[in-house]
């Protein structure tokens, strides 16, 4: 008997074969999520004035935050649950600030600005979801001493 004998199956899922060993990890990706869609939501509509044009820096920081945010949840795990309920936070703190409180306000306006807010990050949390796995290669070996070559090839004689 070997210790390949005592290998207990991997689940395709990556992380665990059980629902409730991804639970947390899920939890926490939703908090995540809600935390970030919270703070962009208020960040978005920062912008820089320089003159007459009006550069909106917290839009573009919000929406690479997100993509960020959701690309390194999917290259750290191995697994979309996590992605999704970050993606399921996110997108859902947006869609409950963009309608009006019980006083009246709104924290995404209507315009330009809000329009991609509301929009950019569920295309962005689609995108990262759906995109396929990327096998992972395997380590390559250098073999630097010329004496353990195979034999099949031919050693040139050296200068």
């Amino acid at each position: 008997m070997t210790s390949d004998d005592f290998r207990q199956p991997v689940s395709p899922a990556g992380n665990g074969s059980r629902p409730a060993s991804r639970l947390p990890g899920a939890l926490l990706s939703l908090l995540v999520g809600a935390i970030y869609g919270t703070v962009g939501t208020v960040a978005h509509q920062n912008v820089l004035r320089l003159g007459e044009a009006a550069i909106p820096v917290g839009l573009v920081f919000a929406l690479i935050g997100s993509l960020g945010l959701l690309v390194g949840f999917r290259l750290l795990f191995n697994d979309r649950v996590p992605v999704l309920f970050a993606a399921i936070g996110m997108v859902g703190m947006i869609a409950l600030f963009s309608v009006a409180s019980a006083g009246g306000s709104i924290l995404i306006p209507q315009g330009v600005a809000g329009l991609v807010w509301t929009v950019a990050p569920v295309l962005v949390a689609t995108v990262v979801i759906a995109w396929p796995r990327i096998p992972q290669r395997p380590a390559a070996t250098t073999n630097r001493n010329p004496s353990s070559a195979p034999a099949n090839l031919r050693r040139l004689p050296e200068a």
